[in-house]
């Protein structure tokens, strides 16, 4: 889906999140004793990313995106903007417990389990549903003015582990 250039920094992030859930649920597959190494292997990257730019990228979306879209929209009547709010708070706390959990060596393979599948479905909600509607409610100066105030936020390259 071709994505107005404004959003191009949060899709990036998206599009890496992605790979992060299928890197989850490969770990999750591997036999025995792999299992466990790769699960925590790729839970530390995860949290890695999540601390170098995942904070940033849902302050972003709370703090430039919605507000510019809060313009033309009411977002309290929104379910799909609710969603993705609380979907914010789940994940967060989600990562929380897993960090937590690797500062004793440790990780819940259930964790991992529900981060991926939550992530998937959040990720889905925002570029199926949540951005187009940006897209057709801004006008183009909005969307560039949005636009300047996420890559402000947003540092190049930050999607690397």
């Amino acid at each position: 889906m071709k994505r107005h250039e404004s959003l191009h920094p949060l899709s990036q992030h998206h599009h890496f999140a992605l790979i992060q859930v299928w890197e989850m649920r490969r770990a999750l597959k591997q036999p025995g004793a792999k299992r466990d190494a790769a699960v925590r292997a790729v839970a530390r990257k995860f949290v890695r990313f999540w601390k170098r730019a995942g904070q940033v990228h849902f302050r972003e979306e709370e703090e430039v995106l919605l507000p510019a879209y809060a313009r033309h929209a009411r977002l309290d009547e929104d379910a799909d903007v609710m969603r993705m709010l609380a979907e914010h708070a789940i994940i967060r706390g989600l990562i929380a417990t897993m960090d937590k959990s690797l500062a004793h060596g440790e990780v819940s393979e259930e964790d991992v389990a529900k981060l991926a599948q939550t992530l998937y479905d959040h990720v889905r909600l925002e570029e199926n549903e949540i951005f187009p509607r940006i897209e057709k409610a801004l006008s183009e100066d909005e969307l560039r003015t949005m636009g300047k105030g996420l890559h402000r936020l947003h540092k190049k390259g930050e999607c690397a582990v």
